[in-house]
């Protein structure tokens, strides 16, 4: 790979300004509960589930549900917390220096983060990021965004994206998740309506599983 000379500055406002047209909660924003229909088809069941902060969320199942189902919920409301009230820029990949790697990409202009404990890499185009990739061990995590939700400001938000898990050793993907979002706005923030995760495992038959969220209420 070439390296551009000189490009931190570059890489660095190309990136600054691709997480400050990221959609994200307001500070005031204190969070919803709402009530949930989750599973997959002919294996659905309900809970009340409340988005407290990144990373923050709660889930009380309305019934009995197996434990991989109920783990399944908690790990996507975490994921849609995350993406929802996001980070500051400073103190995440702003940290880092970076360079802009000289070489075509379809997704955008690709920036390589230096000294990341993940070796984190991004593509972005048009001010959006297209592209994110980060390492654990032998484990590589690529995550590709297919389609963006909107706002009238310009700040966007992943609608539909790929998420695949490579392991060095093996010659195909590990596990591939296929997500469709659809946001619906509520008290001037936008709320999760529906998330749909397509599972793929290996050579098997994909997994496919909604979360359908309804009567939110905003704390």
């Amino acid at each position: 790979m070439g390296w551009a000379t000189h490009a931190s500055a570059e890489a660095d406002a190309l990136l600054r300004d691709a997480f400050e047209h990221r959609y994200r909660y307001s500070p005031s924003f204190g969070g919803f509960s709402a009530l949930v229909r989750f599973g997959s088809e002919g294996t659905e069941h309900g809970a009340t589930v409340a988005l407290c902060g990144p990373g923050e969320a709660e889930a009380v199942l309305n019934g009995i549900a197996p434990d991989a189902e109920h783990d399944w919920l908690k790990q996507e409301l975490v994921s849609l917390s995350r993406v929802l009230w996001g980070h500051d820029y400073e103190v995440g990949e702003g940290k880092f220096e970076k360079s802009v790697i000289e070489e075509p990409n379809p997704y955008g202009t690709l920036v390589q983060l230096h000294h990341d404990p993940h070796q984190a890499t991004f593509c972005v185009r048009n001010g959006r990021i297209t592209m994110q990739t980060r390492r654990q061990g032998t484990l590589l995590e690529t995550l590709k965004v297919e389609r963006w939700h909107v706002r009238p400001d310009g700040r966007w938000l992943p609608a539909s994206s790929v998420l695949e898990v490579w392991d060095d050793a093996l010659p195909s993907p590990l596990r591939i998740d296929r997500y469709w979002d659809l946001y619906r706005p509520i008290g001037g923030e936008l709320v999760p309506q529906i998330r749909k995760v397509e599972t793929t495992n290996g050579s098997g038959p994909p997994t496919v599983r909604i979360l359908t969220l309804r009567a939110w209420r905003c704390a």
